[in-house]
């Protein structure tokens, strides 16, 4: 998944803010992805600053998508919509 098409999703689906960062630092109790020594590295931040479901990518577009996932899960669509058909 590309970054604009990620963006896209996330405006369309009203994705608060509050709830990811995209290469713009950490926030409490949200999924972090940023781009790392030429690897993507993935986690969730919880409230006491503790790291949690890291992961590592190779490239950004298979990080975008893993994100895309997590957010789509939180954000609790009917599942007659399934997040591959907003891939794009």
């Amino acid at each position: 998944m590309t970054l604009e098409k990620l963006k896209e999703n996330i405006f369309n689906w009203e994705v608060p803010e509050s709830l990811y960062s995209i290469n713009e630092g950490l926030k409490p109790n949200a999924y972090i992805i940023f781009e790392n020594y030429n690897k993507w590295e993935f986690f969730f931040l919880d409230e006491k600053g503790e790291r949690m479901e890291f992961t590592f990518f190779r490239d950004s577009e298979e990080a975008y998508e893993y994100l895309w996932e997590k957010l789509y899960k939180e954000m609790q669509h009917p599942p007659s919509i399934p997040p591959s058909s907003v891939y794009g």
